[in-house]
């Protein structure tokens, strides 16, 4: 039988790891990639489940799950944005 934990924040785990700046540039990559990959899938299943209820063209269905997708990568890459230049600030107070 699993015991399922909750996940501390992100904040808690970056402080509990090692200092090295290299190791917090290489985890905010992790969690980057990893958040912008789960944002990816929820823009195309969202923009997806949309496009299947209100459109009936398949070009109009593509063109909403793409647009769905863009909108995930776009709030991946605003967040890791975020993330790195709190990286980088972390590293000039230093």
């Amino acid at each position: 039988r699993r015991v399922l934990l909750p996940r501390a924040p992100r904040e808690l785990m970056a402080t509990a790891k090692t200092g090295l700046p290299e190791l917090k540039v290489a985890e905010t990559w992790d969690s980057c990639i990893e958040n912008t990959v789960r944002k990816l899938a929820y823009g195309t299943l969202g923009g997806g489940l949309i496009a299947v209820i209100l459109f009936r063209g398949v070009a109009a269905r593509s063109a909403v799950a793409g647009l769905g997708a863009g909108v995930g990568i776009g709030m991946g890459y605003t967040e890791c944005k975020h993330e790195f230049e709190l990286v980088d600030k972390a590293a000039a107070a230093k």
